[in-house]
């Protein structure tokens, strides 16, 4: 008896109609082969070596070898998200895919942890795999709760150290933008690296850019930069005296109201602004000032990068990537570091990624970020569903039975015609027999009579017998061509029977996305397969804009396949060429 399988039942836990698909599908092998084929399928999916890193090779290949006949051994594992080796499967894809080796005690306990699992694993009854599994899942439990408290403290203390950094870098900006690269009198030039920006970041810590003391020196440095300039060119002109008479009065008497102002250390700050005063004065009095290049003050680690300047679009691929997200960067000797962006400060636009212990990895300002996604020494990494997967797999082995069952029909149908065709055959022979028979016992009785009057009917006798002849050739004529009559509808019947079977499996093999062309009111028009309804055996056909052409039964596709009214132009993607497009789709994700 043939049964109907629903995968949303089997999802739900339908014990019963699972392990009745397991045996079906299988059939003619036992269903014991097809359970293990599953669970290796199941694991080549589920522990993809890429997503791992390279060290972890070894542990995952050992630990599908214990696993894969665990699984099929446990029809539970694809019916219920609770069951214990699915609920392993799931914790440890989540821990190991943000692996990688360091030399740390927590790295190291990881591999000890899961060689320990691997090994009970191996060696222990179903009580024990599940105690060996609630052990190893509670570990992992631990672990996460560690690496969240530790990820939320260096989150507090992240934010606050982005905003001193981010201060000092705007402290650095406003003083490099002015004086980096130019001449600048030596003996101010400690008073701008300390005294100077000591109390700018003073002023932008109390109330940012708004601060009288910071728009002072908003204006000051760069006229600074300029009179400096000025006063160390070797041939200067009457036009550029004049400039710097009418420039320095005004200098001084803006450095003049600037003590006035409250700061952190204000007479440090004075004794500064008095030495920056005389330097001025002398150039009033034309006496010579000994300047040097001021070089750039250096910016934090970290931070040396803020000018960068990336595009729209390579900025918008970074922005895609949320706090929580995991990824792969390639250092510069080609190994992978796996950690996660655990905060995206907008303000600082700053980064902070931690590793899978909630360690600190990295801080990476956005645009570098942007710059790392966009020439792949950063990648997002893709989890793994399980649950997609799992529900993919048993759709696979319902459309393997439905393909077992459709193919069982035809040869079933093959073997009838063949039956039949036989069965006329021996009839037809039996006929013939029975003819010559009849026709061996005229000549008999012809012969005989021929004998009793051969003498006096010589005549008659030659004539009976030449048109015994020509009956008996007639005869035989007439057996040659039932013969040949019957075997031609021998041959038409069993090429009638062949392209059946071949409309039925070309039906069989259409996939989503097959195109055909369909003759409709005498006119050829190629259309996409856009859904296969499995329970009712229908068909839909659409354009390529997804409006719906026609739809058929099974049997109407076939019927119009034999009369020339369908042409199969591709079958569309398998099952497995649709899997390879939705991992590539994740992969690209990444890149």
């Amino acid at each position: 008896m043939q049964v109907k399988f629903t995968l949303s039942n089997i999802i739900r836990g339908d014990a019963a109609q699972l392990d009745q698909l397991f045996q079906a599908a299988a059939v003619p092998s036992p269903a014991t082969v097809l359970r293990s084929h599953t669970a290796e399928k199941v694991c080549k999916y589920l522990l993809k070596p890429e997503q791992f890193d390279v060290a972890l090779a070894v542990h995952i290949n050992q630990l599908q070898a214990v696993i894969i006949p665990k699984i099929a051994q446990d029809d539970g594992f694809y019916l219920n998200a609770e069951n214990p080796l699915r609920q392993l499967f799931s914790a440890l894809i989540n821990r190991a895919v943000s692996w990688y080796p360091r030399e740390s005690k927590s790295s190291q306990q990881f591999l000890e942890k899961l060689t320990t699992l691997v090994k009970k694993l191996d060696q222990s009854s179903s009580e024990q795999v599940n105690a060996a599994s609630n052990e190893f899942r509670d570990w992992l439990e631990a672990e996460a709760k560690r690496s969240a408290m530790l990820e939320s403290r260096l989150c507090e203390t992240e934010i606050n150290s982005f905003k001193t950094l981010s201060a000092e870098c705007n402290v650095l900006e406003l003083i490099n933008a002015a004086l980096a690269n130019k001449p600048f009198p030596v003996e101010l030039q400690t008073g701008v690296a300390n005294t100077l920006k000591s109390e700018l970041l003073h002023s932008y810590f109390t109330a940012g850019q708004d601060n009288p003391f910071w728009r002072t020196w908003q204006r000051l440095l760069p006229l600074l930069g300029k009179v400096f300039a000025t006063i160390a060119t070797p041939e200067m002109s009457s036009e550029d005296s004049q400039v710097l008479y009418r420039t320095i009065p005004a200098l001084l008497n803006e450095l003049e109201r600037s003590l006035t102002i409250q700061i952190s250390n204000p007479e440090s700050y004075r004794q500064w602004v008095e030495v920056l005063s005389e330097q001025l004065m002398l150039t009033i009095k034309k006496q010579p000032i000994h300047c040097s290049i001021f070089n750039d003050l250096k910016y934090p680690v970290g931070f040396e990068n803020l000018n960068t300047r990336v595009t729209t679009d390579i900025l918008q691929q970074s922005d895609s990537i949320q706090e929580g997200d995991w990824i792969l960067f390639t250092n510069e000797n080609q190994l992978v570091i796996r950690c996660k962006l655990a905060l995206k400060n907008s303000e600082t636009s700053q980064l902070l990624f931690v590793d899978d212990t909630g360690r600190k990895v990295m801080n990476k300002n956005a645009q570098d970020f942007a710059v790392c996604v966009a020439t792949g020494i950063a990648k997002k990494m893709t989890p793994v569903n399980a649950e997609e997967i799992i529900t993919k797999i048993l759709q696979a082995l319902i459309d393997l039975y439905e393909q077992k069952k459709n193919q069982s029909k035809v040869q079933k149908n093959a073997s009838d015609a063949k039956a039949l065709a036989e069965t006329q055959l021996q009839i037809q022979a039996e006929l013939t027999q029975k003819k010559e028979r009849e026709e061996e016992e005229k000549k008999r009785v012809v012969q005989e009579l021929g004998a009793r009057r051969a003498a006096a009917q010589k005549a008659l006798a030659e004539a009976a017998a030449i048109a015994e002849e020509r009956a008996q050739r007639a005869a035989e004529l007439k057996l040659a061509q039932e013969k040949e009559r019957l075997q031609l509808e021998a041959e038409q019947a069993a090429e009638n029977l062949q392209r059946i079977q071949l409309a039925n499996i070309n039906i069989s093999a259409l996939n989503l996305g097959a195109r055909v062309e369909l003759i409709q009111n005498g006119e050829a028009v190629r259309c996409k397969l856009a859904v296969i309804i499995a329970a009712t055996g229908k068909y839909i056909f659409s354009d390529n804009i997804g409006r719906k052409i026609a739809e058929f039964q099974r049997e109407q596709l076939v019927q119009a396949l034999l009369n020339n009214q369908l042409t199969l132009l591709n079958n569309g993607d398998s099952f497995d060429d649709q899997l390879v497009k939705v991992i590539r789709g994740l992969r690209k994700d990444i890149s």
